[in-house]
């Protein structure tokens, strides 16, 4: 009987009550030995409507705490699913993050990670509970994949030819985890701007106090923020061959903060030395642990955002500030007691082991050996001006990885990194930050065509993918256009031809420089 019901379910799903009636029964079977853990469902129909198809959405739990979201487009399903990460330290369901792959015919779901923001805003969840950190850390994702495959092969009675992660900041960690952990999952993976928690929220920490006067005053604000980048942009804006306002390769900028400190007789537009050896201390990064190098800093260009980020503004402190306290105090070194406001003192020769144990629930390794062995695809993807999480943190992982999966040419075989210059935090900056790597990830997974070069736009309605997912075409006012190569390849303007047209520009080696056309 419920391999007849389970037959039946695509053809009922073609008329909206029926569609109803089969959502409804789909959330009633069981799934728990699909995924291992007892799942609790409801089902709905979601009629068409602002541009999106008639869905079946089910939605519920994985035991004990992982809340889900799964659609099921009624007609013109490609047979492909595509799984979404979150944003932060999740907490809630981002179901406007599987809306422009909907539209394209995908089968798509998310999660929350694990646990409900509206609980534990501030992170407490985590305190002495290893099952929810896991979840955060890796299964949640795992487990809705699993339940996701057996959903849509109960609703349309075959399996999905292909399926594909996408995530940004902390969906770009979940998507790097899932790479390394679960090498089967996915035929293709897309991570932007991965949160490497035990790097970034030390520098957090280490940009703060860099920035912190004796008096416990900030030393570097939006003015001095602006100083810096526009003497960055005066040094290096023209070496890509097009002066624009963006620095297209900031690794290879030899731009000091130095330059601007002030003399006797200069102007006002300068830096105090304590001004400069804040400056010097953001862009380098903090040492981590005695004889280890340092985590890398902020990128030169980025300078615009660190007030919001780093810096702090309008008498508010850094916006991470926060963030990072409480994922020390109930993630990685849980003191006791977990209730204590008090900032947590991190000491940067002998803290940065005691990140061990927290890394091996959140974190991940460039070992990438089981990925490439199931012939996965995977695409990262950072901004340079990003101010949240640091592009040289990224930069340092591909390194290891370039390293550690045969060398450049190896890995380029089944993994392809693209740094975006003058793109924030998973978008939005000076830069083109929209680029469709969904469809540069399928032509690379089915089709067998490696992204040697990729598109990015930016127009009048840009925004970073954590407030919205661009669809394609673009719709809005192109107001740039760049494309990406490879890294650690730049696009260098020829010198002729429209800016806003990729062929304007060829492809050329790290650190390539010379006199600019003025945009």
């Amino acid at each position: 009987m419920l391999l007849v019901l389970l037959l039946s379910l695509p053809a009922v799903a073609q008329e909206s009550a029926a569609g109803a009636d089969a959502c409804a029964v789909l959330a009633a079977l069981d799934f728990g030995e699909a995924v291992g853990s007892a799942v609790t469902l409801r089902g709905e129909l979601l009629p068409a409507a602002d541009g999106l198809p008639a869905r079946c959405r089910v939605s519920g739990t994985i035991a004990p705490e992982v809340r889900v979201e799964t659609w099921l487009p009624l007609e013109g399903w490609n047979g492909k699913l595509l799984v979404t990460g979150c944003y932060g330290l999740c907490g809630s369901i981002r179901a406007d993050q599987m809306e422009d792959a909907v539209v394209r015919g995908y089968a798509t779901a998310t999660t929350d990670g694990g646990h409900s923001d509206d609980k534990d805003p501030d992170s407490r969840w985590a305190y002495d509970n290893p099952q929810l950190e896991t979840d955060f850390g890796h299964r949640a994702v795992h487990v809705t994949t699993l339940l996701a495959k057996a959903l849509l092969h109960a609703f349309y009675g075959e399996h999905e030819q292909r399926a594909y992660f996408r995530g940004c900041s902390t969906g770009g960690r979940q998507a790097l985890v899932a790479a390394q952990r679960y090498p089967d999952d996915f035929d293709g993976i897309i991570a932007g701007a991965p949160f490497h928690q035990t790097l970034s929220v030390p520098y957090m920490i280490w940009a703060d106090r860099a920035n912190t006067a004796a008096d416990g005053t900030p030393l570097l604000g939006e003015r001095e923020a602006r100083l810096l980048h526009a003497a960055a942009l005066a040094a290096c804006d023209s070496r890509d061959g097009l002066t624009d306002g963006i620095i297209g390769d900031p690794q290879h900028c030899d731009f000091s903060p130095e330059s601007l400190a002030c003399v006797a007789g200069g102007n006002s537009d300068c830096l105090s030395p304590e001004q400069v050896g804040a400056a010097l201390k953001i862009y380098s990064g903090p040492p981590m642990g005695v004889g280890v190098r340092h985590s890398l800093g902020a990128a030169v260009g980025s300078e615009l955002a660190w007030p919001r980020q780093l810096l702090g503004s309008d008498g508010q402190p850094p916006r991470f500030r926060s963030t990072g306290q409480d994922w020390l105090r109930y993630h990685a070194f849980e003191p006791d007691p977990p209730a204590t406001r008090d900032a947590i003192e991190f000491d940067f020769e002998r803290d940065p082991p005691r990140l061990a144990a927290a890394a091996g629930r959140v974190g991940f390794t460039p070992d990438l050996a089981r990925f490439e062995a199931s012939d996965g695809r995977l695409i990262v993807y950072h901004g340079w001006a990003d101010e949240s999480l640091q592009p040289s943190h990224t930069i340092e992982y591909w390194r290891r990885a370039v390293q550690e999966n045969g060398g450049e040419a190896a890995l380029g075989r089944f993994a392809r990194l693209f740094m975006l210059p003058g793109v924030g935090h998973c978008g939005g900056g000076p830069g083109a930050g929209d680029v469709d790597y969904l469809a540069a990830l399928e032509r690379w997974v089915e089709l067998d065509v490696a992204p040697d070069m990729l598109v990015a736009t930016r127009t009048s309605d840009s925004r970073p993918v954590t407030a919205r997912q661009p669809r394609f075409p673009p719709t809005g006012e192109v107001l740039l256009r760049r494309p990406l190569f490879p890294y650690p390849d730049i696009a260098r303007y020829r010198g002729e031809g429209d800016p806003l047209d990729p062929a304007s520009y060829r492809r050329a080696g790290p650190g390539a420089s010379g006199g600019g056309a003025v945009l």
